[in-house]
């Protein structure tokens, strides 16, 4: 039977800015899918909204990323499969890789997309079409691909508590 130590936990900062994340992208993820199907005049509060959540998760991530390197932090998991111990490691590293590139493809497309001078100066004209904002396409791969991450680390979580019956989240929260 594994058993892992789950007494040791993350550190707070880091378990506060896991909570705060989580929560922020179950947010922004639907409202980004939402926007797609409006047009320009109707959805520029929601991309006043989205880009300063965005914007928070950014920094929530660089807090995280420095909190991960420099506090002590908990063994990996033990599940009894070597492939799903690296699984695990691999989608935890990856979420890192995704967050910081889903920041800098909507800073992108709020700066190239001509969406951050639109919402100064009120005028929508200064937007352009989604076909001309390279970043806006990318941004929508990294969010699903955010997306399959996160159900992957869901089903994980739940996966290693039906084998070893070990509430691995006392670590996170």
């Amino acid at each position: 039977m594994i058993k892992n130590d789950l007494q040791k936990k993350f550190s707070k900062t880091t378990r506060i800015t896991h909570g705060v994340t989580a929560l922020l992208i179950l947010a922004l993820f639907p409202m980004g899918k939402y926007m797609e199907g409006l047009e320009i005049s109707e959805k520029m509060g929601l991309v006043r909204i989205h880009a300063i959540l965005g914007f928070l998760v950014l920094i929530l991530s660089i807090i995280r990323t420095i909190s991960f390197f420099k506090s002590e932090r908990p063994a990996n998991l033990n599940t009894g499969s070597k492939f799903n111990d690296k699984l695990a490691v691999w989608i935890h590293n990856s979420f890192y890789f995704v967050l910081f590139g889903i920041a800098i493809s909507g800073l992108a497309t709020m700066i190239l997309g001509g969406y951050g001078e639109a919402l100064k100066t009120g005028n929508i004209d200064l937007i352009k079409s989604h076909g001309e904002i390279p970043p806006l396409q990318a941004h929508g791969i990294i969010a699903t691909v955010m997306m399959i991450l996160l159900v992957l680390h869901i089903i994980g979580v739940i996966k290693h508590y039906i084998s070893t019956r070990e509430n691995t989240l006392k670590r996170i929260i």
